[in-house]
């Protein structure tokens, strides 16, 4: 059976509250000591982790919302699943619907998280990257510059199409509501 939902708006609307919360921990995290972690640098890179998933979030909610509104259900999921941390396939697909004065510097950060691997959220990971790349660190995550000034980028996306999601609001009637309802819908774990 061909699934009609989720549709592109509930996707968008999903990876815009990923973004939120995401940057909401990231902000947590990286102003206080709590929670505790083992390390310093363990900290950092796990709130790194959550700026960089902030970022593939929003951008995600972009995709969804304008390049593939004429998908919905499995198809529309596997599309944006594809994606997959590749913040060099998402940014050329985001960048023209952003507005014109955030799209330089989500072009340069989308660059930046792109070149960090998202297994930087692995501790063996970390060790070997500021080993091997210790120059690169020190000029990103382990930059308070760099980690703010990313993290003022990411709001900007987020806020960007959290504003646009809201245009789609609407009351709706009982039998509108129900009719949504009974649509088939893709659940990626269904038991089957």
């Amino acid at each position: 059976m061909e699934t009609t939902r989720p549709t592109h708006i509930e996707v968008a609307d999903h990876f815009y509250h990923d973004s939120v919360d995401l940057l909401k921990r990231h902000e947590h995290c990286i102003e206080s000591e709590f929670p505790d972690f083992s390390s310093l640098k363990s900290r950092r890179m796990k709130c790194f982790i959550d700026l960089r998933m902030a970022m593939e979030s929003a951008l995600k909610s972009v995709v969804s919302y304008y390049c593939h509104s004429n998908l919905q259900g499995r198809k529309l999921v596997k599309k944006v699943e594809n994606y997959r941390h590749h913040m060099d396939k998402l940014k050329p697909a985001a960048l023209p619907h952003l507005p014109e004065e955030i799209v330089e510097s989500v072009s340069s950060v989308c660059d930046q998280l792109q070149s960090l691997p998202v297994g930087l959220r692995y501790r063996l990971d970390v060790m070997d990257f500021i080993s091997n790349r210790e120059q690169e660190y020190y000029n990103t995550i382990g930059s308070d510059t760099w980690i703010n000034s990313t993290a003022g980028t990411v709001w900007c996306v987020s806020k960007f199409i959290g504003k646009e999601l809201n245009k789609e609001s609407r009351i709706i009637g009982v039998d509108e509501l129900m009719e949504e309802f009974s649509q088939p819908r893709y659940e990626k774990y269904a038991i089957k």
